[in-house]
């Protein structure tokens, strides 16, 4: 029997004893050798959970823990199934801890998360999600880590990884935010500079060409200061606004307790009564004549500015929410006034179909309402079947 076999054969018991008795260039080629099914020595020793063999092949032999089967499996897929038992979560932590790709996917797409998902392994799964394993992954069917926990009913790994998405989810929905305030905060000193330029650039454009009349000999040339003075001298100026007669000052409020005492300031409501649903003002700032947004031929979206091109990057956020912190002016914030509410009528409801002659007035609610059902009650209901069902 070679070593291959002897190896192969003894994994289900102990690698190590057996490995000592194989010469060292033998045991180069062996640990590197595949099997029928593509595994080699490192992928059966994760199969079956052997950490003291996992231990003995990476650091003696110095087997690479992401070397790949012949279908993409890895070791850290291959420590969690029926075969390792409870030593997995061992053997995935020394894997993690060597340098294990975490979100390495087989030639199905199947990722380590995928894997602990499908079987149901709630401590692997929290394992993996600690390191940083990517809870959004698709395999080759486009399945995600949750949805194999929903196909083989494992409720507790479900709850946990959808707990993990929406924080995942809330964190870099954060960080795209960050990235969107910094360049909004960029924009507008662009824009204040802008327009700074394009006002300047306007009153010096504004500004007359000074017309060099020749004056005739022995006249003295009047500047043009004094012909402005002279203007404004000949135009009657207007009278300086009254000013209210300076009496004697207003008194403070009467601190008097005697209510026959006369009231020295009128206090009063204004006329009209803030209410909570009139719109609010909107602080953040706008950029409706400054940065255009619009969509690529693959629907994402792009920011344009007025005089220098396109922005990149774009930050990852949907198209409406980037739409809402451009453009906050566009959306209501409220509503305007409580008028816009109307009743409505039960009988103007829209409904799929008016009831018809099949409708029986004698449903299930109105069986059920009754305690007792009394001859009476019975001899009615028999007769409305009954022409019911010779009228249909």
């Amino acid at each position: 029997m070679t070593h291959t076999a002897v190896i192969k054969k003894a994994f289900n018991k102990d690698l190590s004893r057996v490995i000592r008795g194989v010469p060292y260039q033998d045991k180069l080629i062996v640990l590197g050798d595949f099997n029928a099914g593509g595994f080699s020595a490192i992928h059966l020793a994760a199969l079956h959970g052997r950490l003291e063999c996992l231990k003995l092949v990476v650091e003696k032999f110095e087997v690479d823990v992401n070397l790949a089967s012949l279908t993409g499996w890895t070791p850290i897929h291959l420590v969690m199934n029926k075969e390792s038992g409870p030593r997995a979560l061992e053997c995935l932590q020394y894997l993690i801890g060597k340098g294990a790709d975490i979100n390495v996917q087989n030639q199905g797409g199947t990722s380590p998360l995928h894997k602990a998902a499908s079987e149901g392994r709630l401590n692997c799964i929290i394992e993996l999600v600690e390191a940083g394993a990517d809870v959004h992954a698709k395999d080759a069917e486009g399945q995600q880590p949750i949805d194999l926990c929903r196909i083989w009913a494992h409720r507790s790994c479900a709850r946990y990884l959808s707990d993990a998405m929406w924080k995942t989810d809330k964190r870099n929905f954060a960080c795209e935010m960050h990235k969107l305030n910094r360049i909004k905060s960029e924009c507008q000193r662009s824009e204040q500079n802008f327009w700074k330029i394009e006002k300047d650039r306007a009153k010096l454009d504004a500004v007359p060409k000074k017309e060099v009349a020749k004056t005739p000999p022995g006249e003295k040339k009047i500047s043009v200061h004094a012909k402005r003075r002279a203007k404004v001298k000949g135009e009657p100026r207007l009278s300086a606004p009254a000013q209210p007669p300076t009496g004697k000052s207003q008194r403070a409020w009467n601190a008097s307790v005697n209510p026959s005492s006369p009231l020295v300031t009128d206090i009063f409501r204004p006329t009209t009564v803030r209410l909570g649903t009139d719109p609010e003002a909107c602080g953040d700032h706008d950029f409706s004549s400054f940065l255009f947004l619009s969509k690529d031929s693959h629907g994402q979206p792009v920011i344009e500015m007025a005089y220098n091109g396109r922005l990149s990057p774009v930050p990852n956020l949907p198209y409406e929410v980037i739409e809402r912190s451009l453009y906050p002016h566009a959306r209501p914030i409220r509503v305007t006034m409580p008028q816009g509410f109307k009743p409505t009528h039960i009988f103007d409801v829209k409904r799929k179909r008016f009831p018809s002659l099949e409708h029986r007035w004698t449903d299930e609610m109105a069986v059920s309402l009754r305690e007792t059902l009394d001859p009476a009650f019975r001899a009615t209901l028999k007769a409305h079947l009954s022409a019911i069902d010779y009228g249909g």
